[in-house]
């Protein structure tokens, strides 16, 4: 017996609804399921309501509905325009819920894909040998799909051969690459078919530029559950990893791709939910690379640093559009809510077996050298360095980038109000490298057009303002400092 309580997940709005109808219409007000049994009542103040009515629930399955009581038919009449508008609210409500429900289940299912690009990733960085890879590519995909028997047939280095098994004969490779729904099988595309013994076989091709030139099938025995569209979607990967041309030196940086590719996505996702923050993940990684570069971390760290980065507002996805777009200032328990998304996104992430900096960066980002700042209120050095450089990435970005609430600010004055904040909020070794990348043109280098959207009080001027900004930020009497140059003191 199925109820609207069962799929709302914010129940105050309906209590309200409920107030509304009962308090300002005087109706009794019963929260019916989809058996019309009461699940929440809301009686009228007083009197005899003899005169009642239904109003079900628009919702994709049945959730039962309102069951409204009044004195006489007549008030019910009056009161129905009220009672549709609340229904209406509330189905724009489960709708949006609905949504978010499923946005969460489709980044549980991309989190799976991350952590298992993630995981193969690793285990074949430094493998020089093409059939070496394909065997560990094979297992792993076998694995994480529950086939019983699977193999790759494809060519190599020089167009010889290879074949790789699991869990199967070479004669039996032979009778499946030559069954009925397989040689009739579409070279371009994933595919499910059946064997003629009954088996489930799932065909995927191996491409290269020129066309296919082989083939992966996963096979799972009579009697076995079939295998799944989202399996089908999974194994799909295999086409976008698997390259079997010459190149078997950069199979690797050719995951590493398409596992950036797919963090990008979802960073992208989390942006999409409001306007004002189209392109703030891809930013703030770029502006986080210009610091390291700066501080002069290695290829590795930095490759961590982008993903981090990436990966910094994936919590977002918790929170409503409403209130990450809303225009004016937030309720308590709007901000509260707001400051919960480092925890969804280390929710998120967990799962997948990242290294430590990379989640730490992600989750830390909003934690302050003075230890006021959340989810824990980390202090000093207790921050990690991703989470110290993430931090002045995305405060800056969130200062030049138009807001609901205001205008983007000119990057000088941006510069000056994060020093304000230097040692209680910001790291100064990293505020520091983030204005000598601006001062060696780092950025310009790494954001291309997309740092021709940032605005400048006196461009011209910028490089001796970067001069100044440094010499007084360094400077143990920086609070009686002026900066010149058309700018105002910090």
């Amino acid at each position: 017996m199925a109820s609207i309580r069962d799929y709302l997940f914010d129940t105050d709005f309906l209590e309200q609804s409920l107030t509304y109808l009962t308090d300002t219409l005087k109706l009794a007000v019963s929260v019916i399921d989809s058996q019309g049994q009461t699940v929440l009542n809301h009686p009228a103040p007083a009197g005899e309501l003899p005169a009642r009515r239904e109003f079900s629930f628009q919702f994709t399955l049945p959730i039962g509905g309102l069951r409204c009581a009044a004195p006489d038919e007549t008030a019910l009449d009056q009161a129905e325009p009220h009672i549709r508008y609340c229904l209406a609210a509330l189905h724009n409500q489960l709708q949006r819920e609905a949504e978010l429900r499923e946005t969460t289940d489709e980044m549980l299912r991309l989190s799976s894909q991350l952590n298992f690009l993630y995981q193969v990733a690793r285990k074949i960085v430094g493998i020089d040998d093409m059939r070496k890879c394909y065997q560990i590519i094979l297992a792993e995909i076998a694995g994480a799909i529950k086939a019983d028997q699977g193999f790759i047939h494809t060519r190599g280095r020089w167009e010889e051969e290879i074949r790789v098994t699991h869990r199967m004969s070479d004669q039996e490779v032979d009778t499946v690459r030559y069954n009925l729904c397989l040689r009739h099988a579409n070279a371009d595309h994933t595919i499910i078919c059946a064997s003629e013994t009954g088996a489930s076989l799932l065909f995927s091709p191996i491409k290269e530029k020129e066309g296919s030139s082989g083939q992966a099938v996963f096979i799972r025995e009579p009697g076995q559950r079939p295998f799944s569209a989202y399996e089908k979607q999974f194994v799909g990967i295999i086409e976008n990893i698997i390259s079997p041309t010459f190149e078997t030196l950069r199979l690797y940086d050719s995951l590493q791709d398409l596992y950036l590719n797919t963090v990008k996505a979802l960073a992208a996702a989390i942006d999409a939910k409001d306007e004002y923050t189209h392109g703030h993940s891809f930013r703030v990684a770029k502006y986080a690379i210009a610091i390291g570069s700066q501080l002069e971390l290695d290829n590795l760290h930095l490759n961590d640093l982008e993903i981090s980065g990436y990966m910094h507002d994936l919590g977002k996805i918790g929170v409503s559009e409403m209130i990450l777009g809303k225009p004016g200032k937030l309720t308590h328990d709007e901000f509260r809510l707001i400051q919960k998304h480092p925890v969804f996104t280390d929710k998120i992430l967990q799962p997948i077996k990242l290294p430590d900096r990379i989640l730490e960066g992600a989750i830390q980002h909003h934690e302050r050298m003075d230890g006021t700042g959340y989810p824990y209120g980390l202090k000093g050095t207790e921050i990690s360095l991703f989470g110290r450089i993430i931090a002045v990435a995305d405060v800056f970005d969130a200062l030049t980038s138009k807001r609901p609430y205001r205008d983007a600010l000119p990057v000088e004055e941006a510069l000056k109000t994060m020093c304000d904040g230097i040692d209680c909020q910001y790291d100064r070794e990293v505020l520091l490298a983030f204005i000598a990348a601006l001062r060696t043109n780092r950025l310009e280098e790494m954001l291309g057009e997309i740092n021709l959207g940032l605005r400048y009080e006196a461009v011209q001027n910028f490089n001796q303002f970067l001069v100044e900004l440094t010499e007084f930020t360094m400077s143990p009497a920086r609070q009686e400092t002026t900066i010149t140059k058309g700018t105002t003191e910090p």
